[in-house]
Parts: C-alpha cells; structure tokens; sequence
C-alpha cells in the first residue's frame, strides 16, 4: 500500500559540505476521474480518502448538490468512474446561515488545524484544511499535498457523513485564490478562513456570495476581507 510520505536518501548542502542524508518527502499519486464515461479531470494527490476527494470534487465544482445525484461511483487502479443522475433536487427551503462567528472560535479551529498537521510537520510539503459544523462542533481536517485536493477531501467526507455546510467553516492553510472561494461557495458554506491571504479575485468571490473571508489568521487578530451573512463576532 503507498505511503503518504517516501524515505529517500538525498544529497545535502550545507555550508558549502556534500552529504548523503535521509530525507523524508511527500509521495503524489493520480486519479482519472470520468464522469458518465467521459475524463472529467485528473488529480495529483495524496494517497486517502480517494472516494472521500471525488465526493468533494463532485461538490465543489457545482456538478452535484445532494449525495443522490450519484448512481454509481466504482474507484479502482488509479480510475474513478461516476455515473450522474441527469434530474436535479428541487429545493424549495431558504437556506439559514449561522448569524455570527468568534474570532475565539476561528483559533479554536486554527489550532486543530495546526495540531493536526503531522505530515507537513514532517516534509514540509502538505497543505491541510478543516470544516466544523458550528452548531454541534464537530470537525475533520485532513493533509494533501495540494490545497484544492485538501478542500475537496474534508468536504466529500463531511458531505457523505451528513455535516450541514450552511451551518458550518471552512478553514485552510492555503490561499484564499478564487478556485478555492468558489469550492466552499458552491457547497453553501457561508464561513471561508485562512492562515495566508487572499487575493482580489477571491475576494471578489466572497462579496458576489455574500461569503465571510477571512485570512492571515494569527493570535493577534486577522484580515476581514469581506463579512458576510455571517458576522465575525470579535
């Protein structure tokens, strides 16, 4: 079984000195997606929660909204196929967002976050995110070596584990670019943060979603980019 992290041995320079030393790194893995039977897209990734990254995937990028979209989802040998039901959900409910946040609660998630980063911590090579659903305080955060991939494997496993995005935050290690804004926009999570920054574009995403982003998350305060229907209670 592949490892998410490869021992290699590696020269070394320092001070002007060659050695050979160990180095631990991260190992990327792929996966073909083909969404009823047509490439849809290939990851590069970190080996885990496979079904859990194109469950995310599916959701982030708009091309499903409820678990029963999907007839049939077969992974096996670097391929993913799923089968898309071509009949939507009607939904008919408004959806209600939490009416604020804490900037207490948001490090409260930092720090699971942070904690939680064992591979980083390791080769210096992962990115990692974390989605609480708010109401409850349950959380999972997960490790990748891309932050895209990072998003959509928290989201595919809280999506099939039955988390409610509109009550929920999404936290990351990444930038907050508008690919990244638009996956917690498209699953309807009203609370986007980062320990990094934004950009306009991003930025732009949150305010057309009426999105709360937030980044450069430290203990000392952070930057409100745009505040949404969620309000940051400080």
């Amino acid at each position: 079984m592949t490892e998410p992290i490869t021992d290699i041995q590696c020269i070394k320079i320092k001070e002007g000195v060659r050695s050979i030393e160990e180095e631990r790194i991260a190992t990327e893995v792929e996966l073909t997606l083909k969404i009823n039977e047509q490439i849809e897209t290939q990851f590069s990734y970190s080996v885990g929660l496979d079904e859990q990254l194109v469950y995310g995937y599916l959701l982030s990028s708009g091309i499903i909204e409820s678990l029963n979209d999907i007839e049939r989802i077969e992974l096996e040998n670097g391929q993913c196929s799923v089968t898309i039901s071509k009949e939507k959900e009607i939904k008919s409910e408004a959806i209600k967002f939490p009416s604020s946040i804490s900037l207490d609660r948001l490090l409260e998630a930092k720090e699971s976050l942070t904690n939680n980063q064992q591979n980083h911590k390791v080769t210096r090579g992962f990115h990692g995110a974390l989605l609480m659903e708010l109401s409850s305080g349950r959380w999972f955060t997960c490790e990748d070596i891309g932050r895209h991939n990072a998003v959509d494997k928290v989201i595919g496993y809280c999506f099939q584990q039955g988390y409610s995005f509109s009550d929920s935050m999404l936290l990351l290690t990444g930038r907050l670019t508008s690919n990244i804004v638009q996956k917690g926009t498209n699953s309807g999570i009203p609370v986007i943060a980062s320990l990094t920054v934004a950009t306009d574009k991003g930025m732009t995403k949150a305010k057309e979603s009426n999105t709360t982003l937030i980044g450069a998350m430290t203990e000392d305060g952070c930057w409100l980019y745009n505040e949404g229907a969620t309000k940051l209670d400080t």
